[in-house]
């Protein structure tokens, strides 16, 4: 629609509203997206919308939303904003194109409210604002879902509106918010909005862009020209019946502890360690009342002895296309092979369901000889984690101060001294195995190995026992391992081989913690966090550096308790 007609620096294209999601964030409160690392800094993907919203959606759970942009009236007078959505909700409006001064108004809808419901909470609209014609104002939308379908949006009543009527706000009002610090990784596919362009994927500068099409046509509505594929696989059913299961007649229970009912058997084959589920109750068009509704949840690992996950109230299904189903009850990672799942419902009529998804590991019991891929270790086993794992000959056990070998066959094991190994007169290697001491091996003659066994010597001294790879290993390294209390308000780390900044602050019980970026070599100054947080610790925030000027010259800045703390980063 054209450019802005000002000089801020930050008040982009007229029409443009750029919308952040961030994954796996679970929770449905603000507060879980605020808290978490990734927000608002690195976001899994980002569209731009035509609205200041979206319609109801379903099949994606656990995410955040943060939409940053300006607003500009054409005649000055009173307004007023209404915000809607699921689940919690929040709009910001500032008094001028600041961001600093975005609490200056707020709406806020606390938990679930319908896409045109105004009136559900107390807080859900503002008062009047009085905004100037031609001036731009800094407006934002942070949204948290939880489980289920997810949806919001903003109305208002301007100057001419009737009363009680709220209106959708058309996108020529809004310009895009140019200073935000939101990136995603270079090569991730996305949407331009251009449905002239093909292979549409991020840049080296953040930008979403695609290859431009070529031709005599192809600014042709009707050129078949399409950057992503026009059906994909989604976890939305249909209401047809043939695609659901429904049980009419009541049966003797695996479970010998349960009476007769309606009940479905899963057998997954194997152990498994189980995590989670999805569920989406019996969907047929104008039968849903045959869904389950009051459940049990049985597992077993061998079909014979039992155990009880728990008892739940399931809602019924809509009975439409498109059902995305709700999230089923979390399994805590117990170790199952069978899973039953009983109806506690009147068995006079019949019970079905139309899908259920496991989300599960396969966990062989434990001790359970394995390969775990690595050449370099022997004797692999599943562990109690599910993991397969085997010792790694480049460590040390240290079973000894000094060994002298003779006479041996090394087959699946590693030998450790605290100083020294030595082999005399017939040590055959078999198979694999690993020497391991801290100052020297000596391999005498006498010492072979059969062909294609592995044998692996090296030299470690006993005070690196026990120095393995923990989860996420490069995470917990880049992250300070001290008690909160002994480290300081503010501090910032590059992250190792990276593009990315860690921004490290700690709060000391629930506040407000405002948290700035300012680029020296740009000028700008870039809004990280400016909530209320609930918990105290130590909070991070990651950050891409794409965005910001070559030179790197930062400063950080952050406010708690009515105090500034200051951090510098520099090249």
């Amino acid at each position: 629609m054209g450019k802005a007609n000002t000089t801020l620096t930050c008040v982009g294209d007229r029409g443009r509203i750029e919308r952040y999601r961030y994954d796996n964030i679970a929770g449905s409160t603000l507060n879980d997206l605020y808290a978490a690392a990734n927000y608002p800094g690195t976001p899994q993907f980002s569209a731009a919308m035509n609205v200041m919203g979206l319609p109801s959606t379903s099949g994606l759970n656990n995410f955040g939303q943060l939409v940053s942009a300006f607003i500009s009236v054409p005649v000055s007078g009173n307004y007023r904003f209404n915000i809607t959505g699921d689940d919690q909700t929040a709009l910001f409006l500032s008094n001028n194109h600041d961001p600093a001064n975005k609490q200056s108004t707020l709406a806020i809808v606390l938990a679930f409210s319908n896409m045109t419901e105004h009136n559900k909470f107390v807080f859900q609209s503002t008062a009047n604002v009085y905004l100037q014609a031609g001036q731009y104002y800094y407006i934002e939308i942070n949204q948290k879902q939880g489980t289920g379908s997810s949806h919001f949006g903003l109305f208002w009543q301007t100057p001419f509106t009737p009363p009680n009527v709220w209106k959708r706000i058309p996108s020529y009002y809004f310009y895009d918010y140019n200073c935000d610090v939101a990136c995603i990784p270079q090569g991730t596919p996305c949407d331009d909005g251009n449905p002239f362009t093909n292979a549409d994927q991020y840049n080296e500068n953040c930008e979403c862009m695609g290859t431009p099409c070529t031709g005599d046509d192809c600014d042709s509505p009707l050129a078949s020209y399409i950057p992503f594929a026009p059906c994909g696989l989604t976890d939305q059913l249909t209401n047809r019946r043939e695609n659901s299961w429904l049980s009419c007649q009541v049966k003797n229970n695996p479970n010998p502890g349960r009476e007769r009912g309606h009940w479905i058997l899963y057998d997954l084959g194997q152990r498994y360690e189980m995590i989670s589920s999805q569920i989406w109750n019996y969907n047929a068009a104008g039968q849903t009342q045959n869904g389950f509704e009051v459940v049990t949840i049985d597992y077993s690992e061998d079909g014979n002895q039992w155990q009880t996950l728990g008892t739940y109230n399931w809602p019924l299904a809509p009975g439409e296309n498109g059902y995305g189903g709700f999230n089923g009850p979390e399994f805590n990672n117990i170790k199952a092979r069978y899973i039953l799942i009983n109806s506690l419902d009147d068995t006079t009529t019949c019970r079905g369901l139309s899908k259920v998804a496991f989300h599960a590991v396969v966990c062989p019991e434990m001790n359970t000889v394995c390969d775990d891929g690595n050449e370099n270790t022997v004797d692999d086993k599943f562990n109690d984690n599910c993991e397969c794992t085997g010792r790694d000959l480049s460590i040390n056990p240290c079973s000894e101060t000094v060994i002298f070998l003779q006479d041996t066959t090394l087959n699946a094991q590693v030998i450790g001294a605290e100083i020294s190994i030595t082999s005399g007169d017939t040590v055959w290697v078999s198979g694999v195995a690993g020497l391991v001491a801290g100052s020297y091996i000596e391999l005498n003659p006498g010492f072979a190995s059969e062909p294609n066994s592995i044998f692996m010597a090296s030299i470690s001294p006993c005070d690196e026992i026990g120095l393995t790879a923990p989860v996420n290993a490069e995470e917990r390294r880049s992250s300070p391992a001290r008690n909160p209390e002994e480290l300081p308000y503010l501090f910032v780390k590059k992250v190792k081989e990276s593009e990315s900044i860690d921004i490290y602050f700690r709060m000391d019980g629930k506040g407000q913690a405002k948290l700035l970026l300012k680029d020296v070599g740009s000028g700008i100054t870039y809004y990280l966090l400016d909530n209320e947080l609930l918990n105290q610790g130590l909070y991070r925030k990651r950050i891409p550096s794409r965005k910001l000027s070559e030179e790197h010259n930062l400063n950080f800045e952050y406010f708690y308790k009515g105090e500034k703390y200051e951090a510098k980063f520099g090249q």
